[in-house]
């Protein structure tokens, strides 16, 4: 069985893609906790600035009913909407040697989705893929989607 994994999923979304792609950048990821209090409850800069490539965040979260913690550095592909996060620090990496999340903002025609990439190296065998951690993503894009359809 191969430690090396892949989770992909496709997120489609009614608000702007250009709104939630700067929350996952950095620019904007201070509100994802006002707008998803429930599952995000705090996100800090810990280097750089936000928004900025190679910037280093710390997210508290809750992730099946327990409270978490994710250390990330941000790569930032601006012109293909790509944001590339890779773990330094935090829950997943008790269970995981890397783990990294890749965001992809599609537009095409009138529709928006978001591409979450999970790519992972698990310490043994008998670790189970992180598809708590994609449901955490997914429920928290569609929080940030709702929210920002209303306004």
């Amino acid at each position: 069985m191969a430690l090396s994994g892949k989770m992909v999923s496709e997120v489609e979304i009614k608000s702007n893609g250009d709104d939630i792609f700067h929350m996952c950048a950095g620019k904007k990821s201070q509100h994802t906790a006002t707008l998803s209090p429930e599952k995000v409850h705090k996100v800090e800069i810990h280097e750089g600035e936000w928004g900025d490539h190679g910037s280093v965040k710390v997210w508290t979260f809750v992730a099946e009913g327990r409270v978490e913690t994710y250390k990330e550095k941000v790569s930032i592909d601006e012109e293909n909407k790509v944001v590339h996060m890779t773990a330094l620090e935090g829950h997943c990496l008790e269970l995981y040697r890397s783990y990294n999340i890749i965001y992809q903002f599609i537009h095409s025609g009138e529709t928006n989705v978001v591409k979450i990439t999970i790519e992972y190296e698990k310490k043994n065998e008998d670790i189970p893929p992180p598809q708590k951690y994609m449901d955490f993503m997914i429920s928290v894009l569609k929080d940030l989607d709702a929210n920002l359809v209303k306004e």
